[in-house]
């Protein structure tokens, strides 16, 4: 709700009227405030454009000036927003028709409330001259109070008559706020009688809402001050109205208030004007926002569209084009503009899409085209341009829109697909083997020359599921079988076949090889396959199978034969364990006593050296028989499979090993090793040996340095064992793992040349490999690898 008040001083309505001099002024007046007006709404609308219009200007000037001002307004606000704020600006320029309807329109509203405003002000100046007309009569009827009571009834009579013929509400409330007088229009609106209405107080007519928003008037008017306002009044029985009203305070003799005149005119209707008048300017404004937000937001997705867009108007000129396109050429806007994009259109395309374009642009039909344009390195790429017309919501037609795809790599890459394709069908027609595709049935629908020249069937006969009368009777069943089931599964097949030959009446063995063709989605489109011939090398396999069977046979028979040679070898090792073991008993016990007697009969240095060797030759061929017997095991003990920690079998080697090491600096270092599958005492063996031998070739070496550990791969495990000792050669690295092979001829390293032997017949039992490397003087590395899932020995 919109409040508009006016104070002045208190004045006598029944006044004489201004002099002529006066009357200038006040129109003089009017005018400055006029100009006034519209320069403060013109600088306010350069500071708040697009927001605020200068209607305001003319509001004002009307209001207070009327028709005249409010023209005058009109006329400046119009030339300031031709000037200032359309394009092009500072011009007056009006033979733009988007110019022209909106400076009518702005002019007919500013019209419109000068027009509505002059009603207003006549309205308010009969009212004024009605209440001064009514006031001089109320003077003239108390100068005439001493007359005839006749008299004072033609008086009264006369001020009825002028109160009611007046088109606004007049009334009189004394100082305690009670109604005294009130004409017919006052009647005619609340519906209540004078009588009724007569004394009673203000809030009693019109109802609390409407005397609440009155009271702050009514007592600055009982104050003393004259009030002319306008507001929306809720009239308890006149329903909601927007008053124009102005209160006149009336004096008695002593200056005293003893009451107002109250003179109220309806505006409700020229409210109701001026608001639908402000609505579709409002709406104008939203309309004119949404489309510069509508412009932003395509011009925005153009510019970030990953294609080229292009505008052109009615006059088949384009007008716009977007960043891409800008950028794809490498060249401005205004070079592009009208017909300027065209200079990069190679020349053997240029009028093929001239035509296109024309044809379509006459016809207002969409069109496609493929044409080559320049980029911005001098490239030139072929574009897919699609356009299509646009259309205004009157369906006026307003030019073309389009957009263009760069397709060069896909040009190139179907001219790749055609020439790869065309090589295929070469190659499918001179293959020496039978290709077939089917659909995604499973039904042939293309077969090569081979096919047909081996089978003597036409492509016709073969179609579909026609290529089944050149199997074999006997596989018939059994490959529509397996083939329906391929199909059913969605899954690769591979089947033998014997296919009828044409030229001889024969059978031929082929494998016959089928998979899926997908698309993107994973769905099946067809079927592809190949078809070879393995005749020959089914009869090569079924001659090896006669033969694989005559050996197994023969294997057999072998085996036997080497069993009960185990057992006679076995039986051997025990006689020679004994009958070798008993004659070296007897040597060692001799030598026993001869050294036992060495303390009551002097030898000689050379006879008791002679002892010592004899003694040391015997202990050694008693160790030579026992690593011979362990060696001869070792290929017929059933091996014991279980989960070891390798880590700590070295610990209880190197244990085993301190009686050796006392008196030696040796820095062992041991490395976290992994658990594997294998036979724990055998795997003992083979560390046993290993580290043995390093601790054996390092006696030369302070401090010694021996490192166990381990390397992992895909398929096995690696351990090693490296030591700094005296090292070998590996010019006779072959001979490392064989029965007596020594590298070594030294006393100092002694040894029987059997243990190496033993660990390969171990590592190889466990599948795994042994090897070594070394550099003389410079130590030596041996590893064996076992597998990370060992396959148990069969026995």
């Amino acid at each position: 709700m919109s409040h508009k008040v006016r104070t002045s001083k208190p004045q006598n309505i029944f006044a004489s009227s201004k002099n002529k001099g006066g009357f200038i002024r006040e129109q003089l007046l009017h005018y400055v405030i006029a100009l006034l007006s519209v320069a403060l709404a013109l600088w306010t609308t350069l500071l708040l454009h697009p927001y605020l219009a200068p209607t305001p200007a003319v509001m004002v000037s009307a209001w207070y000036g009327g028709l005249g001002p409010g023209l005058l307004a009109t006329v400046l606000s119009t030339l300031a927003v031709n000037y200032f704020f359309f394009k092009p600006l500072y011009s007056l320029n009006i033979t733009n028709l988007n110019i022209v309807i909106p400076l009518v329109v702005f002019m007919l509203t500013a019209g419109l409330i000068s027009w509505l405003n002059e009603s207003r002000r006549a309205a308010q100046r009969q009212a004024e001259t009605s209440l001064k007309s009514l006031r001089e009569s109320e003077a003239r009827f108390g100068r005439l109070t001493e007359s005839s009571e006749e008299a004072l009834r033609q008086r009264e009579t006369e001020l009825w008559l002028i109160t009611d013929t007046l088109p606004v509400l007049i009334c009189f409330v004394d100082a305690e706020q009670r109604y005294r007088f009130n004409n017919r229009a006052y009647e005619e609106w609340f519906g209540h009688p004078t009588t009724e209405v007569y004394g009673k107080h203000i809030w009693e007519v019109l109802g609390e809402s409407a005397y609440q928003l009155l009271r702050p008037y009514v007592e600055q008017v009982l104050a003393g001050q004259q009030i002319t306002f306008e507001s929306e009044i809720p009239y308890k029985d006149g329903g909601a109205r927007y008053i124009n009203a102005t209160y006149v305070p009336q004096f008695n003799k002593q200056g005293t208030v003893e009451g107002y005149t109250g003179l109220i005119t309806d505006i409700s209707e020229k409210q109701a004007a001026l608001r639908d008048v402000h609505d579709e300017l409002r709406l104008r404004n939203q309309a004119e926002a949404a489309l510069r937000e509508s412009e932003a937001r395509f011009r925005q997705m153009a510019d970030t569209a990953p294609v080229l867009i292009w505008m052109s108007g009615t006059d088949r000129l384009c007008n716009y084009f977007n960043k891409h396109w800008l950028d794809f050429t490498g060249r401005t806007l205004e070079q592009e503009m009208g017909n300027g994009w065209a200079e990069g259109v190679h020349p053997d395309d240029f009028q093929r899409c001239l035509d296109t374009y024309t044809n379509a642009f006459d016809t207002r039909q969409k069109f496609r085209m493929e044409y080559r344009l320049r980029r911005f390195d001098g490239e030139y790429r072929w574009l897919l341009d699609t356009g299509v017309p646009r259309f205004a919501p009157t369906g006026e037609f307003l030019g073309y829109i389009g957009s263009s795809v760069d397709i060069h790599d896909r040009n190139l890459a179907q001219v790749a697909l055609r020439e790869s394709e065309e090589r295929y069908r070469i190659l499918t027609e001179v293959s020496p083997q039978a290709i077939w595709m089917g659909n995604s049935d499973g039904g042939i629908s293309y077969c090569n020359q081979y096919w047909l020249d081996y089978s003597g069937l036409t492509m016709e006969q073969t179609s579909g599921y026609g290529w089944i009368y050149a199997i074999h009777p006997d596989d018939r069943e059994r490959v529509f079988k397996t083939s329906m089931q391929a199909v059913a599964n969605a899954t690769n097949y591979e089947i033998e076949i014997r296919f009828r030959q044409v030229s001889d009446g024969s059978y031929r063995w082929h494998i016959v090889r089928g998979l899926p063709f997908r698309d993107a989605d994973g769905q099946i489109i067809k079927w592809v396959g190949i078809a070879s011939d393995i005749h020959d090398r089914k009869v090569a396999e079924a001659a090896l199978q006669q033969l694989n069977e005559m050996l197994e046979q023969r294997i057999q028979e072998r085996t036997a034969q080497l069993q009960a040679a185990n057992k006679e070898l076995e039986s051997f090792s025990y006689s020679v364990s004994h009958d070798l073991r008993a004659p070296l008993r007897h040597i060692a016990g001799f030598i026993e006593l001869l050294q036992k007697r060495h303390s009551s009969t002097s030898l000689d240095e050379t006879s008791q050296r002679y002892l010592n060797i004899i003694a040391e030759t015997a202990k050694q061929a008693g160790i030579l028989i026992d690593e011979l017997l362990t060696f001869s095991r070792m290929g017929r003990t059933e091996m014991r499979y279980t989960n070891l920690n390798m880590e700590e079998l070295v610990q209880e080697v190197k244990r085993d090993l301190l009686t050796q090491t006392q008196g030696r600096i040796i820095h062992w270092q041991i490395e976290s090793l992994p658990f594997i599958q294998g036979d724990p005492s055998m795997l003992r063996l083979v560390l046993r040996n290993l580290m043995g031998n390093a601790v054996k070739y390092t006696q030369t070496r302070n401090p010694a340095e021996i490192t166990v550990g381990s390397t992992d791969n895909e398929n096995e495990v690696v351990f090693f064992v490296q030591d700094n000792g005296v090292g070998f050669n590996m010019q006779y690295v072959h001979k490392l793992f064989g029965v007596f092979q020594r590298l070594h001829s030294d006393p100092q390293f002694e040894g029987t040349g059997v243990g190496l032997a033993n660990v390969q017949r171990i590592i190889h039992r466990h599948n795994g490999r042994v090897w070594a490397e070394g550099v003389v003087d410079s130590g030596a590395s041996f590893y064996f690898s076992l597998p990370k899932l060992l396959t148990q020995e069969s026995e």
